[in-house]
């Protein structure tokens, strides 16, 4: 199994360029086709006549498509000189159901972490939780924040036994086989059917993929899971964070907060999320 197309999801945020920069290397390391889709925000408009909005809204267009033919042009340009096949598409921010529907063709998809102090962005706030939980792909989240290398040595895999966490591993197997070290960290904070795979089956799974495997467990309640992820993670200088998406019902994930949003709102380095 290896990653033969990916996808990155562009707007006109600051952190773009150094987005794109970081899907090339990735993409140029796994000898893969990088599919940029460009979505530049829409407004919506709730009130009639349209007639009233009507000036306004061609002047936005004229503005949209202007910014997307730069970002065409500089994509396929940066992709060129990497040497990375490529391909680009625009969307509009309204139009998240046909970019899940072009980013479902491709093995991963690369996002960039929400930047609240950037108002240039076009993606929205809930872009990134919508994305993942609709897309059946893995996304492969970027920090606005922090230095951020391509190759993966030391990987960190968040795992509770259950659905998401064994999907988010599958996934991630292309980079878990050429990692030099590989930190499973056990969460053990479900005792439910659908989290009761043992530790040591992961341990025995992985190592027949030839994945260089220790199992760490949370001894201390008195963490939350998603500091203690981070903060091994920072420990061991990972290079990447592997876990599930939405372990639990979504609904209590916005209303406590929840491992997933705290991670996407605190993550300083790259973290593939499936659900």
């Amino acid at each position: 199994m290896s990653y033969k197309s990916m996808t990155v999801c562009l707007d006109n945020s600051a952190g773009s360029a150094r987005l794109l920069d970081f899907a090339l290397g990735l993409a140029a390391q796994n000898n893969a086709h990088l599919t940029g889709l460009h979505l530049t925000y829409a407004p919506i408009i709730l009130s009639d006549p349209y007639a009233v909005w009507e000036p306004m809204m061609l002047e936005w267009e004229e503005s949209a498509q202007t910014k997307q033919e730069h970002a065409r042009e500089k994509f396929i340009s940066e992709a060129t000189k990497a040497g990375v096949s490529a391909d680009f598409s625009a969307y509009r921010s309204t139009d998240l159901r046909a970019v899940i529907a072009h980013a479902r063709a491709s093995d991963l998809t690369i996002v960039g972490q929400r930047n609240q102090g950037d108002d240039q962005g076009d993606l929205g706030n809930n872009f990134p939780m919508s994305f993942v939980l609709k897309l059946g792909r893995p996304v492969l989240f970027f920090p606005y924040i922090g230095n951020v290398a391509t190759k993966f040595n030391s990987i960190i895999v968040a795992w509770d036994g259950g659905r998401e966490a064994t999907r988010a591993m599958a996934d991630a197997m292309p980079f878990l086989k050429l990692a030099q070290q590989v930190k499973v960290l056990s969460i053990s904070e479900h005792s439910d059917e659908d989290h009761d795979l043992p530790d040591i089956d992961i341990a025995a799974y992985l190592a027949k993929h030839n994945v260089k495997v220790e199992i760490e467990r949370n001894e201390n309640i008195q963490i939350a899971p998603a500091d203690w992820l981070l903060s091994r993670a920072a420990d061991v200088a990972a290079d990447l964070l592997v876990m599930g998406a939405y372990g639990h019902n979504r609904l209590t994930e916005l209303i406590l907060g929840g491992v997933t949003r705290t991670v996407m709102r605190q993550m300083t380095l790259p973290v593939l999320m499936s659900h």
